[in-house]
C-alpha cells in the first residue's frame, strides 16, 4: 500500500513541476492544528507560497485516524498539488522513499534530489512537513534521511528530530531573508523552583525583531529533554520593543495564567535571563493588555523593570 502511494506520490510531483502555474499569493497565512468537524478530522496540509518565503496551509479533511496510515496519506497530500493558486507543493524535485513511525518519531527517507533544493527553499520544504506532520496524534517529532543517511546541516552537523517548534514565522507576512541563530534559553527544572539554561538552533526570518523570536521560544517551550515550560504557550505575543536597552514586552491577558507548576521567580525570569543574554537587552518590562502594573501569579509585580537573576539558574546546559 505504501510503494502504492509513494509512486503515486512521485507522479503527482512530476506533474506539478510540468504544469503548475501559480499566479496568486495568499494574503495572510495562518497556523494551527487538526480540529474534529463533521465528515472527519480536519488537518492542515502546508504548502509554499509563490514568493518563496513562507509557509501557508490548506484544510484537509480525512477519516483515518491510524497514525502510519494518516502519515502516509498527509505526504501524498504534500506531494500533490492544491486546488489553491499561488502555492508550490512542498515535495517538489525529490521523492518520499520511505516513512516509518517509531517511538512517536516519523522518520522519512528522501531521494538524492532533495540536495539540489536552494537552501532558503529548502528550508521552508523542512517546515511544511514538519507542521503537517506533528499535527499527527503519536508523532512528536520528524526525522530526515536524505538515500538512508541522516540529513546534515550548514555546520556539517545532523539536523536531527525535528517538531515544528523549530520554525519561527511571522504568519501574515511575506519575508525574503533567513538567518540561523543559537538561542540560549531558560527553562524550568523538574521541581519547578530553578531556572536550567539550554541552547536552541533555529532559522527564522531576519527582518523579524531577535527580541521577538527569542520571546515566542521561550513562550513556545523547550523542544529538549530535562527541562520543563514556564509560561502559557497560549499568551499572544502584541508588541516587542527595545530601547536605550529596555526590552518592553506587551502580551495578552493569558500570560497571568499559569498552567505549569513553577515558582513565579522561575516563571518570570525564564524570559527576562532568555532576553537579556541578547547584546542588545540589559532590562526587561512585561505589560499585558498594554497596562503596565498587573501583578503576576500574585507574587511578581510587573510594573517594575527587571534585571536578569542568575541566582536560580541550576547551572546545568542541555
Amino acid at each position: 500500500m505504501r510503494n502504492l502511494i509513494l509512486k503515486n506520490c512521485h507522479t503527482r510531483c512530476l506533474v506539478t513541476l510540468l504544469t503548475a502555474l501559480l499566479v496568486l499569493a495568499l494574503s495572510a497565512c495562518g497556523t494551527g492544528g487538526k480540529s474534529a468537524g463533521k465528515g472527519g478530522n480536519v488537518y492542515r496540509v502546508y504548502y509554499i507560497n509563490k514568493a518563496d518565503t513562507t509557509i501557508c496551509p490548506v484544510e484537509y479533511r480525512t477519516d483515518t485516524t491510524d497514525a502510519q496510515l494518516l502519515s502516509d496519506e498527509l505526504i501524498e497530500q504534500l506531494c500533490a498539488p492544491t486546488n489553491e493558486v499561488g502555492y508550490f507543493t512542498p515535495v517538489n524535485g525529490f521523492t518520499v522513499m520511505e516513512d516509518r513511525l517509531q517511538e512517536e518519531v516519523l522518520t522519512l527517507d528522501l531521494s538524492d534530489g532533495y540536495f539540489t533544493l536552494e537552501p532558503t527553499h529548502e528550508i521552508l520544504v523542512r517546515a511544511a512537513i514538519v507542521s503537517t506532520l506533528c499535527q499527527i496524534d503519536g508523532v512528536e517529532e520528524v526525522c530526515f534521511l536524505v538515500g538512508g543517511e541522516e540529513l546534515l546541516g550548514p555546520d556539517k552537523e545532523p539536523i536531527g528530530p525535528m517538531n515544528e517548534k523549530r520554525f519561527i514565522f511571522n504568519s501574515g507576512n511575506e519575508l525574503e531573508d533567513y538567518e540561523r541563530i543559537r538561542l540560549h534559553l531558560y527553562f524550568a527544572s523538574e521541581t519547578g523552583d530553578r531556572l536550567v539554561d539550554t541552547y536552541r538552533t533555529i532559522v527564522y526570518n531576519s527582518n523579524v525583531s531577535i527580541e521577538r523570536v527569542v520571546t515566542e521560544a521561550v513562550l513556545k517551550g523547550p523542544i529538549s529533554s530535562g527541562v520543563y515550560p514556564t509560561l502559557n504557550a497560549d499568551t499572544k505575543l502584541l508588541s516587542v520593543t527595545t530601547r536605550d536597552g529596555v526590552c518592553y514586552v506587551n502580551v495578552d491577558n493569558s500570560f497571568l495564567i499559569q498552567p505549569y507548576r513553577v515558582t513565579p521567580q522561575v516563571a518570570l525570569y525564564s524570559l527576562v535571563n532568555s532576553l537579556t543574554e541578547l547584546p542588545s537587552v540589559n532590562k526587561v518590562q512585561i505589560s499585558v493588555d498594554g497596562q503596565i502594573g498587573r501583578e503576576f501569579m500574585e507574587a511578581m509585580d510587573l510594573s517594575a523593570v527587571y534585571s536578569r537573576n542568575d541566582a536560580l539558574t541550576a547551572g546545568d546546559d542541555h
